[in-house]
């Protein structure tokens, strides 16, 4: 799991790289890339390990009645997992020119700015876990198909139109 965010940045390199030039980077740029990533994404793997843990720890208070305010707590709770879990698919296609951070924060404007992106992000991750759950012999190529499927959303939702 501490690999999980150079291996983002890293495949969201690739797919960037294939879909401008219609062919996939060297095996030692693909490395060489990795290689980069890999300190600054072991903090990204940390963070997502630690916030997927607070949020089932969470739905389990809510769901057990821990914590008041029942089922328009949960409601709540699930709309801002969603927004901050949009953000973070928003941010992948930007991972190819950046940081985590400047990715982060573009992600968040253009989620403001375009909120349509982030549904469509949501509903293209939601496909994804389905095939999973369906078709688990596709795990291999599913985290590449995701990818793809993300950048195909911010190239066609998010950046300006020429």
């Amino acid at each position: 799991m501490l690999t999980v965010g150079a291996v983002v940045a890293t495949l969201s390199t690739a797919v960037g790289h294939w879909a401008d030039h219609d062919d996939l980077p060297s095996y030692r740029e693909i490395a060489a890339e990795f290689g980069r990533r890999l300190l600054p994404g072991v903090p990204v793997g940390v963070v997502g390990v630690l916030g997927g843990l607070v949020v089932a720890q969470q739905l389990a208070w809510l769901r057990d009645g821990v914590v008041p305010g029942g089922g328009v707590a949960l409601a709540a709770f699930g709309v801002a997992v969603a927004v901050l879990s949009a953000v973070v698919l928003l941010a992948v296609p930007r991972l190819a020119g950046g940081t985590w951070r400047a990715a982060l924060a573009a992600a968040w404007t253009d989620l403001l700015r375009v909120p349509a992106a982030g549904l469509a992000a949501l509903v293209v991750t939601a496909v994804a876990a389905l095939l999973a759950v369906l078709l688990p012999g596709i795990g291999l190529v599913l985290p590449a198909l995701l990818v793809l499927a993300l950048h195909a959303v911010h190239r066609r939702l998010v950046l300006p139109r020429a």
